[in-house]
């Protein structure tokens, strides 16, 4: 037993942290688990007593995975013999946290006659089988498995000691694995959704280095030779004007944003016009609340780039039909969304600017923000500019 201790159980810990946030390497645990408890099978998988059904599906983020265990009995299990399972029949005998050793779950003398073993366990030369229930939840219970061959005997209380040993460490990994799967899996939504945005967003960090920019972001800077997005000689990405003049106004203005998430005083965030040959691009440089989430790593700012000449087309319904504006307040919103300035929209629709900050003061209360920097950015990041990219894909998807 101190043999098993001292050269099986310290490796296998750690090769159960390693796997928690490598899921790939649950394959190795598991190799390593069944050749310390002398096995020929081990399996990571998951049992629902409400129907008696077995998951062992595994994939890039899945922690369900088997070792030892050929495909056609795998899915013999999964479409049969989870269902006649004699160790199973009992869901009382399960409980999260516990160790279930087969030999105690049903006799070792009537398994012989039994379909369960008859035709899944002696094809494959197994008798003995012992588990821990790491988690149950709902009549769902998900277990750390090990079978072998009569031949080895019966799982003994030394090795359900060493089995009760691994548990916590176990149910750390598997709380681990799953709140890690989840934060990618939502940072990897997030991002899509900005990918579909029909303007550029540059995510910061608190050095307002960029921890994301999306497809149109890189874009506009390659088309329009105005900005660029590249690797710092430390590797760091950033954002930079291409502009002496323009990259040290740019570089001022990120660093001011981000210092939000340091915890100095909030910046409203603003424009900016940078000239091109072809065309300008529009900057909102803004920044986001302090560990802004979902992005994975903090988020502290975000550069907001458009193209004035690129108008987005019929955002107006879709802001009147989310924030309840009327038709001129529509208008002149998305035109400050397209990079026009309040004289510019004054000077296009033949209205004085007085009228229109009347509008824009109407805009801000009905969108719940104080500034134009801040309306800018919420319609930006807003259901409304959503619901206008999904409208957008699926007219361009039909012509």
């Amino acid at each position: 037993m101190q043999q098993i201790e001292e050269h099986g159980m310290v490796p296998l810990i750690g090769a159960i942290y390693e796997a928690s946030i490598a899921p790939e390497k649950w394959p190795d645990f598991l190799a390593r688990f069944a050749t310390v408890f002398h096995s020929e099978q081990a399996l990571m998988w998951a049992h629902d007593f409400s129907d008696n059904s077995a998951d062992l599906s595994n994939g890039p983020t899945s922690i369900a995975c088997t070792v030892g265990l050929d495909v056609f009995y795998t899915d013999g299990y999964t479409r049969h013999f989870c269902h006649h399972n004699v160790w199973l029949e009992n869901e009382h005998l399960h409980h999260e946290g516990q160790i279930v050793n087969s030999s105690r779950l049903s006799p070792d003398s009537k398994l012989p006659a039994t379909e369960w073993f008859g035709d899944w366990l002696r094809p494959q030369d197994l008798f003995y089988s012992f588990a821990a229930v790491v988690e149950k939840r709902n009549r769902r219970s998900f277990n750390l498995t090990a079978l072998r061959a009569k031949a080895h005997g019966p799982y003994n209380p030394q090795e359900e000691q060493q089995l009760r040993t691994l548990m916590p460490h176990l149910q750390t990994a598997f709380a681990l694995h799953r709140r890690l799967h989840r934060a990618e899996a939502l940072a990897q939504a997030s991002i899509g959704l900005l990918d579909r945005l029909p303007l550029g967003i540059v995510l910061l960090d608190s050095k307002a280095h960029v921890l994301h920019a999306n497809t149109r972001a890189h874009a506009l800077a390659q088309e329009s030779a105005i900005l660029r997005i590249g690797n710092s000689f430390l590797g760091e990405q950033e954002l930079h004007a291409t502009r002496h003049s323009d990259d040290l106004r740019l570089q001022a203005s990120m660093r001011k944003v981000v210092s939000t998430g340091r915890g100095l005083p909030i910046q409203a965030g603003h424009g900016m016009r940078l000239p091109g040959l072809r065309h300008d691009l529009h900057l909102l440089i803004s920044p986001l609340p302090q560990q802004s989430e979902p992005f994975g790593t903090q988020a502290a700012g975000a550069v907001f780039i458009s193209n004035p000449a690129t108008v987005l087309h019929e955002l107006d319904a879709v802001l009147r039909l989310t924030y309840g504006l009327t038709v001129a307040e529509s208008l002149l919103a998305q035109a400050l969304v397209n990079g026009l300035s309040v004289k510019e929209f004054a000077d296009e629709r033949g209205t004085s600017i007085h009228t229109v900050r009347v509008q824009l003061k109407a805009i801000t209360s009905k969108v719940g923000v104080r500034r134009q920097t801040e309306l800018v950015r919420t319609i930006l990041n807003g259901p409304a500019m959503f619901q206008w990219s999904t409208t957008a894909a699926q007219q361009a998807a039909k012509s």
